[in-house]
């Protein structure tokens, strides 16, 4: 196996700005891939954007991941590294994706076994502790991380769980996205029996209830009676973390 080779015969494969054994391709307009080697040339790190390539991001991005390879490389299936930045996105982390998730080189296990598939992410898009079928959800449901998507807002790590308008409440909480977790909350208004639990990234654990005529938060910091707007405010504090002046919030 020879990825110099592999990743030069690529379509209409070029040099990576002036990032040595760094190239990128696009098989068509709009869809836009970039590898870089490390490791000795025997292993790399590749990204992939549809309508949204920016060649000093792919330049900053696989610098970065090269530059933090250990920690790029666990055993996990989804692992990350913070830290990173780049000027025009708000970008504060980077995420590998591993062979059992990505899908890469299907059809050459010994490529497959040496790439992984690299992200620019929002610290708030990934636990990093995903299991393998959580972190297969993550990296390829609408629900996901997005992560070909370079000029996105955040997507933020969402599981929740509520109780339906007959009653009914979900055993556990799994993957949405916000505009759902807020649409529950908002038309609860009133209603006694409003239950809405949900779950960050980080895995604090979180449960919006109606009591004594407004909404109730109770949050690992305790419990508090808020009006709408605050308790808006709260949840995206607590969806998007350090990227809340990102965020595209629903609300």
């Amino acid at each position: 196996m020879d990825l110099r080779e592999t990743y030069a015969a690529m379509p209409n494969a070029a040099a990576l700005g002036d990032l040595a054994d760094a190239w990128h391709w696009a098989k068509v307009p709009g869809f836009d891939y970039s590898a870089a080697l490390y490791d000795g040339g025997e292993r790399a790190f590749q990204a992939y954007a549809l309508d949204s390539y920016d060649e000093g991001l792919a330049v900053a991005l696989l610098s970065f991941a090269r530059s933090h390879s250990a920690e790029l490389t666990t055993d996990h299936p989804i692992t990350v590294a913070e830290g990173f930045s780049h000027a025009g996105f708000g970008f504060d982390a980077v995420a590998t994706a591993s062979p059992d998730v990505h899908r890469l080189f299907p059809d050459d296990a010994e490529k497959h076994e040496a790439v992984r598939s690299l992200v620019p992410i929002y610290r708030c898009e990934v636990a990093g502790d995903e299991p393998l079928p959580e972190a297969q959800f993550r990296y390829t449901r609408g629900n996901g991380i997005r992560g070909t998507s370079w000029d996105r807002p955040p997507s933020p790590y969402l599981k929740f769980r509520y109780r339906g308008d007959d009653g009914s409440l979900e055993g556990q909480r799994g993957f949405s996205g916000v505009k759902g977790l807020v649409g529950v909350v908002t038309r609860g208004e009133g209603r006694d029996d409003l239950f809405a639990e949900f779950e960050n990234y980080r895995h604090e654990v979180y449960a919006v209830t109606w009591t004594d005529d407004t909404w109730t938060l109770t949050s690992p910091d305790g419990v508090a009676q808020l009006s709408l707007e605050e308790l808006l405010e709260a949840i995206k504090a607590a969806l998007y973390g350090p990227n809340v002046e990102s965020a595209d919030f629903p609300g």
